[in-house]
């Protein structure tokens, strides 16, 4: 028995040991974790002296202006004191010669854009001198026709092509107005080329000339009914106006900028009504599913047009 209190007194002991070494782990671990942040950043000590220092002599080639005075009130904001040697800055740069070549070009040229009309006479007789050799084809002949004015009383002459001043009193009458002529529809359109064409008339040719008609024309705009639309039909909707005229005002706006968009869809304008006011919906229509409608919202969603896919229930 005794040899058994023995061993349990040091495994007592041993865990007590473990324990307080344990806790003791644990506050230095922990007092380490709090002082990382100081003790393990590096720091690096700054040199002694200036960072930079400018040489005695940089060498180079030094400006006119500099050394002056003057300059010192820019960079200081305050003049200088007075200087051991007083000298005046230096004089305008002068002109090469060069610029003094062209400064006299230049003279030249608007001494002779403001010759008078004798001066130029004059230049025109020394350039054309009697002795001087004139190309092949030119000749000074004394005996030469000399360039005469036609008297007014040649025929032709007299009458002048300029049309009369007329009074100003005579009241001007509008014209007549002018009635738009129909457009011929392409079946006549196709029937009339036919007819024109020798041999006889082409079928292939006048279903094609009907399809060109039809999509160079005016469009069409097939208007829908909005109580003959039934429950489940897919439409999109592209803005709320105050009355109808402004609605298909905005249709023929959308078609111009978009033509292939609206091309087989169908108007509706419907009214409705909320809070006593009435306002008019402007929808398309033509739709088979939702996909094929939202689609067509996200190209004119692209353009910065309104547009919100919608359902009749």
């Amino acid at each position: 028995m005794p040899g058994a209190v023995r061993v349990g007194r040091l495994v007592n002991f041993a865990g007590a040991v473990l324990s307080v070494a344990l806790v003791a782990g644990v506050g230095i671990w922990s007092y380490r974790l709090m002082v990382r942040d100081v003790t393990g950043v590096p720091v690096i000590r700054a040199l002694a002296g200036p960072i930079r220092v400018s040489p005695e002599d940089p060498g180079g080639r030094q400006a006119a202006y500099q050394g002056l005075a003057v300059n010192t009130v820019a960079a200081q904001g305050g003049a200088a004191g007075t200087a051991q040697t007083i000298a005046l800055a230096p004089g305008a740069q002068p002109l090469t010669d060069e610029d003094r070549a062209t400064a006299a070009l230049a003279a030249r040229s608007q001494q002779a854009a403001i010759a008078p009309p004798a001066a130029i006479g004059a230049a025109v007789e020394t350039a054309f001198a009697p002795g001087d050799v004139l190309p092949e084809g030119l000749s000074l002949d004394e005996d030469a026709p000399v360039l005469q004015i036609l008297p007014s009383s040649t025929p032709g002459i007299a009458r002048s092509p300029i049309p009369r001043r007329r009074d100003g009193t005579r009241i001007a009458v509008a014209p007549a107005p002018v009635a738009p002529a129909p457009t011929p529809a392409p079946t006549q359109v196709a029937a009339q080329v036919g007819a024109q064409i020798p041999g006889g008339a082409d079928p292939q040719a006048e279903q094609l000339l009907a399809e060109l008609v039809t999509r160079l024309g005016a469009p069409r705009v097939t208007d829908i009914d909005p109580a003959s639309l039934t429950p489940g039909t897919r439409l999109v909707q592209l803005g709320v106006y105050d009355d109808e005229a402004a609605a298909r005002n905005a249709w023929e706006t959308i078609t111009a900028r978009f033509p292939s968009f609206l091309e087989s869809r169908g108007r509706i304008v419907e009214p409705a009504t909320s809070g006593g006011r009435v306002f008019y919906r402007l929808r398309a229509a033509g739709f088979s599913d939702e996909p094929e409608a939202r689609r067509f919202c996200t190209m004119l969603l692209a353009e910065n047009v309104d547009c919100i896919p919608t359902l009749i229930r």
